[in-house]
Protein backbone atom coordinates (compact mmCIF):
# COMPACT_ATOMS: atom_id res chain seq x y z
CA UNK A 1 0.00 0.00 0.00
CA UNK A 2 1.32 3.33 -0.47
CA UNK A 3 1.74 4.46 2.97
CA UNK A 4 4.13 2.44 3.65
CA UNK A 5 5.70 1.39 0.27
CA UNK A 6 9.55 0.08 -0.04
CA UNK A 7 12.01 3.34 -1.24
CA UNK A 8 15.60 2.62 -2.67
CA UNK A 9 17.72 4.68 -4.13
CA UNK A 10 17.05 5.31 -8.24
CA UNK A 11 19.10 7.41 -10.82
CA UNK A 12 17.92 10.83 -11.39
CA UNK A 13 16.41 9.41 -15.10
CA UNK A 14 14.54 6.41 -12.82
CA UNK A 15 13.41 8.99 -10.24
CA UNK A 16 11.51 10.91 -12.83
CA UNK A 17 9.46 7.87 -14.00
CA UNK A 18 8.95 6.85 -10.82
CA UNK A 19 7.29 9.99 -9.87
CA UNK A 20 5.06 10.23 -12.94
CA UNK A 21 3.29 7.19 -12.62
CA UNK A 22 2.14 8.18 -8.96
CA UNK A 23 -1.13 10.07 -8.55
CA UNK A 24 -0.71 13.05 -6.31
CA UNK A 25 -2.78 16.30 -4.75
CA UNK A 26 -1.33 18.81 -6.73
CA UNK A 27 -2.49 21.42 -4.22
CA UNK A 28 -1.25 19.50 -0.98
CA UNK A 29 1.43 20.93 0.66
CA UNK A 30 4.20 18.47 2.97
CA UNK A 31 6.39 19.82 5.15
CA UNK A 32 10.18 17.76 5.99
CA UNK A 33 12.31 18.35 8.82
CA UNK A 34 15.87 16.55 9.21
CA UNK A 35 19.15 17.25 11.02
CA UNK A 36 20.27 16.23 14.32
CA UNK A 37 20.03 17.11 17.60
CA UNK A 38 19.13 20.55 19.53
CA UNK A 39 21.22 22.65 16.71
CA UNK A 40 18.24 20.83 14.35
CA UNK A 41 15.32 21.80 16.47
CA UNK A 42 16.78 25.51 16.83
CA UNK A 43 17.31 25.85 13.16
CA UNK A 44 13.81 24.37 12.65
CA UNK A 45 12.28 26.51 15.37
CA UNK A 46 13.31 29.82 13.25
CA UNK A 47 12.04 28.38 10.10
CA UNK A 48 8.75 27.60 11.61
CA UNK A 49 8.45 31.02 12.83
CA UNK A 50 8.76 32.52 9.06
CA UNK A 51 6.20 30.24 8.02
CA UNK A 52 3.49 31.12 10.47
CA UNK A 53 4.35 34.81 9.85
CA UNK A 54 3.73 33.70 6.11
CA UNK A 55 0.29 32.12 7.19
CA UNK A 56 1.98 28.79 5.54
CA UNK A 57 1.57 26.68 8.61
CA UNK A 58 -2.72 25.99 8.01
CA UNK A 59 -1.92 25.15 3.92
CA UNK A 60 0.37 22.44 5.64
CA UNK A 61 -1.52 18.63 4.57
CA UNK A 62 1.48 16.32 6.51
CA UNK A 63 4.31 17.04 8.62
CA UNK A 64 7.62 14.40 8.39
CA UNK A 65 10.44 14.62 10.46
CA UNK A 66 13.40 12.28 11.50
CA UNK A 67 16.48 12.96 14.06
CA UNK A 68 16.40 16.28 15.73
CA UNK A 69 13.56 17.41 13.28
CA UNK A 70 10.92 15.36 15.54
CA UNK A 71 12.25 17.19 18.34
CA UNK A 72 10.47 20.16 16.80
CA UNK A 73 7.77 18.97 14.79
CA UNK A 74 6.11 16.53 17.58
CA UNK A 75 6.22 19.55 19.92
CA UNK A 76 4.60 21.20 17.47
CA UNK A 77 1.71 18.58 17.01
CA UNK A 78 1.35 18.26 20.74
CA UNK A 79 -0.02 21.81 20.79
CA UNK A 80 -1.58 22.76 17.54
CA UNK A 81 -4.39 22.08 18.81
CA UNK A 82 -3.93 25.12 21.07
CA UNK A 83 -2.75 27.64 18.22
CA UNK A 84 -5.07 30.12 17.40
CA UNK A 85 -5.54 31.05 13.57
CA UNK A 86 -6.30 34.41 12.05
CA UNK A 87 -8.10 35.15 9.20
CA UNK A 88 -4.83 35.90 7.00
CA UNK A 89 -3.34 32.31 8.30
CA UNK A 90 -0.97 33.64 11.21
CA UNK A 91 -1.23 31.82 14.60
CA UNK A 92 -1.32 35.01 17.22
CA UNK A 93 -0.32 32.68 19.98
CA UNK A 94 2.64 31.07 18.28
CA UNK A 95 5.59 32.73 20.65
CA UNK A 96 3.44 31.88 23.78
CA UNK A 97 2.28 28.61 22.73
CA UNK A 98 5.26 26.62 20.50
CA UNK A 99 8.45 29.24 20.84
CA UNK A 100 8.38 30.06 24.09
CA UNK A 101 8.58 26.70 25.88
CA UNK A 102 10.61 24.44 23.11
CA UNK A 103 13.37 28.05 23.20
CA UNK A 104 13.74 26.98 27.24
CA UNK A 105 13.58 22.87 26.27
CA UNK A 106 16.28 23.78 23.91
CA UNK A 107 18.24 26.51 26.15
CA UNK A 108 17.99 24.51 29.19
CA UNK A 109 17.98 21.09 29.61
CA UNK A 110 20.88 18.50 29.37
CA UNK A 111 20.38 15.11 27.91
CA UNK A 112 22.99 13.33 26.44
CA UNK A 113 26.07 13.28 28.97
CA UNK A 114 23.55 12.56 31.84
CA UNK A 115 21.74 10.03 30.51
CA UNK A 116 24.59 8.45 28.49
CA UNK A 117 26.51 7.85 31.79
CA UNK A 118 23.39 6.68 33.43
CA UNK A 119 22.96 4.09 30.63
CA UNK A 120 26.39 2.74 31.03
CA UNK A 121 25.93 2.65 34.81
CA UNK A 122 22.73 0.35 34.98
CA UNK A 123 22.29 -2.53 33.17
CA UNK A 124 18.57 -2.47 32.77
CA UNK A 125 18.63 1.50 31.57
CA UNK A 126 19.96 2.75 28.35
CA UNK A 127 21.01 5.73 27.51
CA UNK A 128 17.75 6.11 24.59
CA UNK A 129 15.39 5.37 27.55
CA UNK A 130 16.86 8.00 29.70
CA UNK A 131 16.40 10.99 26.54
CA UNK A 132 13.02 9.89 26.48
CA UNK A 133 11.77 10.32 29.46
CA UNK A 134 13.79 13.55 29.43
CA UNK A 135 11.49 14.81 26.70
CA UNK A 136 8.25 13.36 28.59
CA UNK A 137 9.64 15.27 31.35
CA UNK A 138 10.15 18.41 29.85
CA UNK A 139 8.03 18.47 26.82
CA UNK A 140 5.64 16.05 25.99
CA UNK A 141 4.62 15.37 29.31
CA UNK A 142 2.67 11.82 28.99
CA UNK A 143 1.11 12.62 25.30
CA UNK A 144 0.51 9.69 23.53
CA UNK A 145 0.16 9.45 19.32
CA UNK A 146 -2.99 10.32 19.53
CA UNK A 147 -2.62 13.81 21.39
CA UNK A 148 -1.30 14.74 18.00
CA UNK A 149 -4.33 16.37 15.58
CA UNK A 150 -6.71 14.35 13.78
CA UNK A 151 -6.99 14.63 10.07
CA UNK A 152 -9.11 17.71 9.61
CA UNK A 153 -7.75 19.46 13.03
CA UNK A 154 -4.22 19.93 11.55
CA UNK A 155 -1.93 18.21 8.93
CA UNK A 156 -1.01 15.08 9.57
CA UNK A 157 2.67 14.60 11.53
CA UNK A 158 4.77 11.86 10.47
CA UNK A 159 7.62 10.96 12.62
CA UNK A 160 10.55 8.68 11.18
CA UNK A 161 12.32 5.85 12.41
CA UNK A 162 14.94 3.20 11.29
CA UNK A 163 14.16 0.04 11.99
CA UNK A 164 17.31 -1.25 13.41
CA UNK A 165 16.64 -4.94 12.60
CA UNK A 166 14.88 -4.73 8.80
CA UNK A 167 16.52 -1.85 7.58
CA UNK A 168 13.36 -0.30 6.58
CA UNK A 169 10.97 2.17 7.73
CA UNK A 170 8.62 2.85 11.01
CA UNK A 171 6.22 5.76 10.43
CA UNK A 172 4.67 6.86 13.38
CA UNK A 173 1.43 9.24 13.05
CA UNK A 174 -2.08 9.72 15.22
CA UNK A 175 -3.97 7.05 12.43
CA UNK A 176 -1.19 4.49 12.22
CA UNK A 177 2.46 3.29 12.85
CA UNK A 178 3.73 1.22 9.70
CA UNK A 179 6.47 -0.80 8.22
CA UNK A 180 5.77 -2.36 5.28
CA UNK A 181 7.75 -5.55 6.19
CA UNK A 182 6.12 -5.98 9.85
CA UNK A 183 2.40 -4.52 9.20
CA UNK A 184 0.12 -1.61 10.49
CA UNK A 185 -1.62 -0.65 13.96
CA UNK A 186 -4.22 1.34 13.87
CA UNK A 187 -4.58 4.39 16.29
CA UNK A 188 -1.47 3.48 17.87
CA UNK A 189 -1.17 4.44 21.76
CA UNK A 190 2.31 5.12 22.06
CA UNK A 191 4.47 7.43 23.47
CA UNK A 192 4.87 10.35 21.95
CA UNK A 193 8.31 10.84 23.95
CA UNK A 194 9.57 8.02 23.11
CA UNK A 195 9.07 7.82 19.39
CA UNK A 196 10.46 11.30 19.43
CA UNK A 197 13.40 9.78 21.24
CA UNK A 198 13.47 6.43 18.42
CA UNK A 199 13.68 8.97 15.72
CA UNK A 200 16.65 11.29 17.23
CA UNK A 201 18.42 7.99 18.49
CA UNK A 202 21.73 9.15 16.31
CA UNK A 203 24.49 6.24 17.01
CA UNK A 204 26.64 5.18 18.52
CA UNK A 205 25.00 6.16 22.34
CA UNK A 206 21.61 6.56 21.80
CA UNK A 207 20.43 3.46 19.86
CA UNK A 208 19.10 1.13 19.62
CA UNK A 209 16.01 1.95 21.41
CA UNK A 210 12.66 -0.81 21.62
CA UNK A 211 9.36 0.66 21.09
CA UNK A 212 6.76 -2.06 23.10
CA UNK A 213 3.68 -2.47 21.42
CA UNK A 214 2.03 -4.18 24.21
CA UNK A 215 -1.58 -3.80 23.96
CA UNK A 216 -1.38 -2.93 20.26
CA UNK A 217 -2.18 -5.20 17.16
CA UNK A 218 -0.21 -5.43 14.27
CA UNK A 219 -2.11 -6.08 11.52
CA UNK A 220 -0.90 -8.11 8.00
CA UNK A 221 0.03 -5.89 4.74
CA UNK A 222 0.68 -7.18 1.54
CA UNK A 223 4.30 -7.30 1.39
CA UNK A 224 4.76 -7.76 5.14
CA UNK A 225 7.27 -10.58 5.14
CA UNK A 226 8.03 -10.32 8.92
CA UNK A 227 4.90 -10.14 10.03
CA UNK A 228 5.33 -12.43 12.86
CA UNK A 229 7.22 -13.26 16.57
CA UNK A 230 8.86 -10.57 18.25
CA UNK A 231 8.63 -8.01 15.37
CA UNK A 232 4.80 -8.01 16.58
CA UNK A 233 5.87 -7.26 20.00
CA UNK A 234 8.39 -4.30 19.52
CA UNK A 235 10.05 -2.48 17.26
CA UNK A 236 13.89 -2.14 17.90
CA UNK A 237 14.30 1.14 16.29
CA UNK A 238 17.57 3.95 15.34
CA UNK A 239 17.67 7.30 14.47
CA UNK A 240 14.98 8.12 11.46
CA UNK A 241 17.77 9.47 9.62
CA UNK A 242 19.82 6.41 9.01
CA UNK A 243 17.19 5.61 6.47
CA UNK A 244 15.55 8.81 5.00
CA UNK A 245 17.76 11.38 6.10
CA UNK A 246 15.69 14.07 4.60
CA UNK A 247 12.64 12.89 6.10
CA UNK A 248 10.75 12.71 2.63
CA UNK A 249 9.25 9.58 2.01
CA UNK A 250 6.12 10.75 3.49
CA UNK A 251 5.47 13.60 1.34
CA UNK A 252 7.65 13.93 -1.97
CA UNK A 253 5.20 11.33 -4.02
CA UNK A 254 1.90 12.66 -2.45
CA UNK A 255 2.01 16.36 -2.73
CA UNK A 256 2.67 19.77 -5.24
CA UNK A 257 4.14 21.41 -2.97
CA UNK A 258 7.22 20.53 -0.71
CA UNK A 259 9.07 22.52 1.69
CA UNK A 260 12.11 21.15 3.23
CA UNK A 261 14.10 22.51 6.12
CA UNK A 262 16.89 20.55 5.88
CA UNK A 263 19.16 20.95 9.23
CA UNK A 264 22.29 18.40 8.22
CA UNK A 265 25.60 20.11 8.88
CA UNK A 266 28.26 20.68 5.81
CA UNK A 267 30.74 17.76 5.25
CA UNK A 268 34.45 19.24 6.44
CA UNK A 269 37.55 18.83 4.32
CA UNK A 270 40.20 16.58 6.20
CA UNK A 271 43.14 15.10 4.44
CA UNK A 272 43.88 11.93 7.00
CA UNK A 273 41.32 11.16 9.97
CA UNK A 274 43.63 10.95 13.34
CA UNK A 275 42.43 7.53 14.15
CA UNK A 276 40.32 4.31 13.87
CA UNK A 277 37.60 5.51 15.62
CA UNK A 278 37.21 8.83 13.48
CA UNK A 279 37.86 7.02 10.16
CA UNK A 280 34.86 5.06 10.86
CA UNK A 281 32.64 8.03 11.55
CA UNK A 282 34.12 9.59 8.34
CA UNK A 283 32.85 6.68 6.30
CA UNK A 284 29.64 6.70 7.96
CA UNK A 285 29.17 10.37 7.11
CA UNK A 286 30.43 9.93 3.92
CA UNK A 287 27.58 6.95 3.01
CA UNK A 288 25.31 9.27 4.68
CA UNK A 289 26.07 12.16 2.45
CA UNK A 290 25.70 10.41 -1.16
CA UNK A 291 22.11 9.23 0.16
CA UNK A 292 21.32 13.20 1.17
CA UNK A 293 22.97 14.04 -2.25
CA UNK A 294 21.09 11.88 -4.34
CA UNK A 295 17.65 12.68 -2.70
CA UNK A 296 19.04 16.73 -2.86
CA UNK A 297 19.16 16.28 -6.92
CA UNK A 298 15.83 14.52 -6.94
CA UNK A 299 14.30 17.40 -5.32
CA UNK A 300 15.83 19.56 -7.94
CA UNK A 301 14.43 17.69 -10.65
CA UNK A 302 11.17 17.71 -9.52
CA UNK A 303 11.25 21.69 -9.38
CA UNK A 304 13.25 21.75 -12.77
CA UNK A 305 11.19 19.71 -14.54
CA UNK A 306 7.56 20.96 -12.83
CA UNK A 307 6.95 18.46 -11.43
CA UNK A 308 6.60 19.77 -8.21
CA UNK A 309 7.12 23.27 -6.37
CA UNK A 310 9.66 23.28 -4.43
CA UNK A 311 11.23 25.34 -1.25
CA UNK A 312 14.66 24.10 0.07
CA UNK A 313 16.70 25.73 2.89
CA UNK A 314 19.36 23.76 3.73
CA UNK A 315 21.65 24.82 6.67
CA UNK A 316 24.85 24.56 5.04
CA UNK A 317 23.67 27.66 2.57
CA UNK A 318 23.88 31.10 2.87
CA UNK A 319 21.15 33.71 1.94
CA UNK A 320 22.74 34.79 -1.21
CA UNK A 321 22.64 31.27 -2.60
CA UNK A 322 19.29 32.19 -3.63
CA UNK A 323 17.53 34.32 -6.18
CA UNK A 324 15.63 36.83 -3.69
CA UNK A 325 17.69 36.61 -0.59
CA UNK A 326 15.74 37.98 2.69
CA UNK A 327 16.35 41.80 3.54
CA UNK A 328 16.62 39.92 7.45
CA UNK A 329 20.09 38.36 7.04
CA UNK A 330 22.43 37.23 10.17
CA UNK A 331 26.37 38.24 9.88
CA UNK A 332 28.57 35.83 8.11
CA UNK A 333 30.15 34.97 11.26
CA UNK A 334 26.54 34.12 12.83
CA UNK A 335 25.89 31.83 9.99
CA UNK A 336 29.10 30.18 9.80
CA UNK A 337 29.06 29.65 13.89
CA UNK A 338 25.57 28.18 13.05
CA UNK A 339 26.73 25.62 10.82
CA UNK A 340 29.33 24.98 12.78
CA UNK A 341 27.56 24.18 15.72
CA UNK A 342 27.62 20.88 17.20
CA UNK A 343 25.07 18.26 16.82
CA UNK A 344 24.09 17.21 20.93
CA UNK A 345 21.21 17.00 22.91
CA UNK A 346 22.71 19.79 25.27
CA UNK A 347 21.22 22.81 26.24
CA UNK A 348 22.39 25.62 24.22
CA UNK A 349 23.98 28.86 25.09
CA UNK A 350 21.65 31.77 24.33
CA UNK A 351 23.89 33.48 21.69
CA UNK A 352 24.11 29.85 20.17
CA UNK A 353 20.79 29.38 20.00
CA UNK A 354 20.29 32.82 19.14
CA UNK A 355 22.36 31.88 15.68
CA UNK A 356 20.39 28.67 14.57
CA UNK A 357 17.44 30.63 15.33
CA UNK A 358 18.10 33.39 12.93
CA UNK A 359 19.96 31.56 10.48
CA UNK A 360 16.48 28.93 10.25
CA UNK A 361 14.63 32.06 10.06
CA UNK A 362 16.25 33.68 7.35
CA UNK A 363 16.91 30.88 5.03
CA UNK A 364 13.06 29.64 5.02
CA UNK A 365 12.27 33.50 4.60
CA UNK A 366 14.80 33.30 1.14
CA UNK A 367 13.75 29.83 -0.04
CA UNK A 368 9.89 30.87 -0.01
CA UNK A 369 10.59 34.50 -1.74
CA UNK A 370 12.47 33.36 -4.22
CA UNK A 371 10.15 29.90 -4.90
CA UNK A 372 6.56 30.20 -3.86
CA UNK A 373 6.57 33.55 -2.99
CA UNK A 374 5.91 35.34 0.23
CA UNK A 375 2.30 36.97 -0.30
CA UNK A 376 3.21 39.13 3.08
CA UNK A 377 5.85 42.27 3.67
CA UNK A 378 9.22 41.45 4.11
CA UNK A 379 10.59 41.00 7.33
CA UNK A 380 12.17 44.14 8.89
CA UNK A 381 14.33 42.39 11.52
CA UNK A 382 15.76 38.80 12.64
CA UNK A 383 13.66 37.25 15.64
CA UNK A 384 16.62 37.11 18.13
Amino acid sequence: MAEIEQFSEPDGEHLLRLFDSVSYDADGVGLALSGGGYKAAAYHLGALIRLNELGWLPKLSRVSSVSGGSIAAGFLGLVWRKLIFAADGVATNFDTVFVEPLGTFLTEVNLDIPQGLLGLLLPFRSAADGVAKGYDRHLFKGATLQDLPADGEGPRFVILATNYELNSLWRFARPYAADYRVGMIDNPVLSLSRIVAASSAFPPFFCPIEVDFAGQTVKPVAGADRNEGDFLKRAVLADGGIYDNMGLEPIWKRYGTLLVSNAGGAFDEEHRPTDWFNLLLRVINMIHRQAENNRQRALMMLAKTGQRKIAYWPLRNAGSAYPVPSPAQPSPEDVTRAQEEGVRLWSLGARAYARLVNHGYSLCDSAMGSYLGSGTPPPATLPL
